[in-house]
């Protein structure tokens, strides 16, 4: 696990990785934590190695905001989780538009770090289950988090992933939807034939579902109504 905290507060930055220092002497969870002082630097470093688990991060910050670096983030990657860090509260409807985690108040409660910290280590380890199946003689398995939709064309599943790559296996689509339920609303049916996850989608109306991929797909008469309402919750 990646973690990085960008702040230009320096004494704050040590406190929060000190704070996960402590965690980790106490829960014995593996990771790796970055300090960064700027957005822009932070930015340079995900686009060199690529994404964070979990970013701890400042919303006020010179050389690229904490907002901007954010949806920079979420373009890129999806599932990295956000925790923002400010003594100002004004900031909520573009807080919104970039989905974060949670919000921890300047001066920091530890109490409340480490519970933030529980609820996103929990929604990692669900991040990494895995759908199994068979093709060919040949045994898969495809975290969820990889899988950006699946269409139906005659019993036979394409399961299209996040670079581009297309496997095939043999289910009905009533099965396929059985098997993945444990994962709540993460996958939204469009249509008969789609399922897609819900942290690819751009966006969503009553016939369209653009993907972040730059991909659309139908949304049917049929579906267009739970499938909204579970992407708003989702939202929520």
């Amino acid at each position: 696990m990646k973690i990085a905290v960008c702040d230009d507060d320096r004494l704050l930055t040590g406190e929060i990785d000190g704070q996960l220092q402590k965690i980790r002497e106490k829960t014995g969870i593996s990771f790796e934590t970055d300090i960064f002082f700027d957005g822009e630097t932070l930015w340079e470093a995900i686009e060199k190695n690529g994404s964070y688990d979990i970013v701890y991060l400042d919303i006020e910050m010179k050389n690229m905001d904490g907002i901007t670096v954010a949806r920079k983030i979420r373009d890129r990657d999806p599932y990295a989780i956000l925790i923002f860090v400010s003594s100002y509260d004004s900031y909520y409807e573009q807080l919104f538009e970039v989905e974060p985690l949670r919000f921890l108040h300047k001066p920091i409660d530890p109490e409340k770090f480490d519970e933030y910290f529980r609820v996103a280590y929990k929604k990692l380890t669900s991040l990494e289950e895995r759908l199994h199946f068979e093709f060919n003689k040949r045994l898969y398995q495809i975290p969820y988090r990889d899988i950006v939709y699946m269409e139906s064309r005659r019993r036979v599943i394409h399961l299209f992933g996040k670079n581009g790559e297309e496997y095939r296996f043999y289910k009905k689509m009533k099965d396929l939807l059985e098997e993945i339920s444990h994962t709540g609303n993460m996958f939204i049916r469009v249509h008969c034939s789609y399922v897609v996850n819900y942290y690819y989608i751009k966006s969503l109306s009553s016939t369209e579902a653009e993907l972040l991929t730059g991909e659309k797909l139908p949304v049917s008469g049929e579906y267009k109504n739970e499938a909204l309402k579970k992407f708003m919750g989702m939202m929520e």
